[in-house]
């Protein structure tokens, strides 16, 4: 996203007009942050459309099939480890999520980031189709 920002000059935005004023709060935080950190490369649907994913080598993952990866079953737990890095995502090269992934892995213990994370994994669950 940094690295986005610094080519366009401004993050992505554009959730904020989406969202439903009976959105409960975590998802609107999780909703502006994805927007901000992880839009780039997963779109602003979350489906792997980003404005930079034709430059991977690997396509982002479509976040809103999760679930239904899953039999169903949104796994809460797997999505935090790959969020805060504890679960190796291949495509990254790392385990960290470009842009953000070595902060939160590194202040993990820290209470707004676990906060973060929590928004995150909520706006996610949010999108399942």
């Amino acid at each position: 996203m940094f690295l986005l920002s610094v080519v366009l000059g401004q993050p992505l935005v554009g959730f904020a007009q989406d969202t439903q004023a009976d959105e409960p709060p975590m998802v609107r935080r999780g909703r502006d942050m994805f927007g901000q950190y992880c839009a780039s490369c997963h779109g602003l649907s979350g489906k792997g459309d980003g404005p930079l994913a034709t430059t991977l080598k690997k396509p982002p993952a479509d976040l809103t099939q999760i679930s239904k990866k899953a039999d169903g079953i949104f796994p809460h737990a797997k999505v935090r480890q790959f969020i805060d890095g504890e679960r190796a995502v291949r495509a990254h090269g790392s385990r960290e999520m470009p842009v953000w992934g070595k902060e939160f892995r590194r202040n993990k213990p820290d209470p707004t980031v676990r906060l973060h994370i929590l928004a995150f994994t909520s706006f996610i669950e949010s999108i399942q189709e």
